[in-house]
């Protein structure tokens, strides 16, 4: 623990952070990219056609995307940088170390974004005629700075999993063009203009009457279908070939679904995805509500399995071959099993274990090991030590430990002495059981 420790007892630290990834992402991908795309395409489309009216829908979604941007996007993305750093402080500051100046250059990006985004809204009526053309350059490359945004962005994120030679040259570039930077940031792309596309053509569905500019819309979209629907399964598959064999393993897992289930639930929603774009391509028209909803109900889905499997099929890692999901070094294993956790912990309330304080030394040690992921109590069931200890007595909570990075590949091995180990399990043996006579005892009553 070089980092004071924050805790969320029953919600979870690890889902306080998913919360506010996958809004941030909605906005980040599905808004700022997709439907900036979208936006600018309309608009094009209207000025070839002397369209009007999908000018003006292009213009209400300038509205829309200025709003949502640089509130909930801003937001979230302040967010998620504070809850990670306040959550995960020593992953964090890895990451700061590395990738300091990319960070400061993703800033004057999202700046130049907002800049873009301000000019291409207020300037509507003022660029008429021929000045129209200038608008609508203006437009893409507010496009283009969206996609910068995240294509910096992807380089620090895809190196957490796959940091490639970093491990061995600590060089910046190994780091930011790892193997999976190339493919994540490809699948990024198409999945925002995806996920564009199904948050829109709900509304469209909703608020446009018009049929005629109904069918014109989803002429623009389905062209971006066309392109993305395919894209993203190439792009999807060329990833998982690029990250690690363990990581692979880890892909079903990390959804909490069965085999059978993965894959039903993931082939109704692709089914659902290539119905949608056959009938925006045949019968723009006549798009099902129902069919829309169900669209951006799924493409929900799949943005939060995508962010769910992208965390956690790391594990046991934070950055993989270097950092584990604690936060401890790999390298620090033998150093912690000779000197103790908590005498190299800065903010333990204790440095060593004994009789007197076994219990308080077992909590240090389940907030800077256990903590970021499990609770004593809390709404995730399998994560929760009220649940998956229950039962146990203490000796086999201690044996257990000394081998659950062998029995459970996907945990880190624990890191300190045996009497270390030890103060843990008396500590979890005794809040387990503290918390679970409380149920009881409140289930009487």
């Amino acid at each position: 623990m070089n980092f004071p420790v924050v805790e969320f007892p029953w919600l979870g630290n690890g889902t306080v952070i998913a919360i506010i990834a996958i809004i941030h992402v909605i906005v980040s991908h599905g808004v700022a990219i997709g439907a900036s795309t979208l936006m600018v395409s309309l608009e094009y489309r209207g000025m070839k056609t002397n369209n009007e009216k999908l000018d003006g829908v292009a213009r209400k979604f300038s509205k829309w995307i200025l709003i949502i941007t640089t509130t909930v996007g801003a937001i979230t993305g302040v967010g998620i940088w504070f809850s990670t750093t306040v959550i995960q402080p020593d992953s964090i500051g890895s990451l700061l170390r590395i990738f300091f100046w990319a960070w400061f250059a993703e800033w004057i990006v999202f700046i130049t974004e907002v800049v873009l985004l301000i000019i291409y809204f207020y300037t509507w009526d003022k660029f008429k005629g021929a000045k129209k053309v200038i608008h609508n350059r203006i437009g893409w490359a507010l496009v283009i700075f969206s996609w910068l945004t995240a294509a910096i962005i992807t380089g620090i994120l895809s190196a957490k999993l796959t940091p490639g030679k970093w491990t061995e040259t600590l060089s910046f570039w190994n780091a930011f063009f790892n193997p999976t930077y190339m493919p994540s940031l490809a699948f990024r792309t198409f999945i925002a203009l995806m996920l564009a596309v199904a948050l829109i053509a709900f509304l469209i569905k909703i608020f446009i009457k018009d049929k005629d500019l109904q069918k014109e819309v989803y002429k623009v979209f389905s062209f971006w279908t066309a392109i993305s629907l395919p894209a993203i399964l190439i792009t999807g598959a060329w990833y998982l070939a690029n990250i690690p064999q363990e990581a692979y393993d880890l892909v079903v897992w990390s959804t909490g679904m069965s085999e059978n289930m993965f894959k039903i639930v993931n082939l109704l929603g692709l089914a659902a995805f290539l119905i949608f774009a056959f009938w925006m391509a045949k019968s723009p028209k006549k798009v099902p509500l129902i069919l829309s909803l169900g669209v951006l109900v799924a493409s929900m889905g799949f943005i939060a399995e995508f962010e769910m499997v992208r965390e956690s099929v790391r594990k046991p890692y934070i950055i993989y071959n270097y950092m584990y999901a604690n936060g401890t070094l790999a390298k620090d294993k033998e150093q912690y099993k000779e000197e103790g956790y908590l005498a190299n912990s800065t903010f333990a309330k204790v440095k060593e274990v004994t009789e007197e304080n076994k219990m308080e030394a077992g909590r240090e040690l389940y907030k800077g090991q256990c903590l970021v992921c499990h609770t004593v109590d809390g709404w995730r069931d399998k994560r929760a030590f009220s649940n998956r200890l229950n039962g146990w007595t203490e000796d086999s909570i201690a044996n257990y430990i000394t081998t659950l990075h062998e029995t459970r590949y996907f945990m880190p091995p624990f890191m300190g002495t045996d009497e270390e180990r030890k103060a843990l399990a008396h500590y979890l043996y005794n809040v387990v059981n503290e918390e679970n006579q409380s149920t009881a005892m409140e289930g009487d009553q």
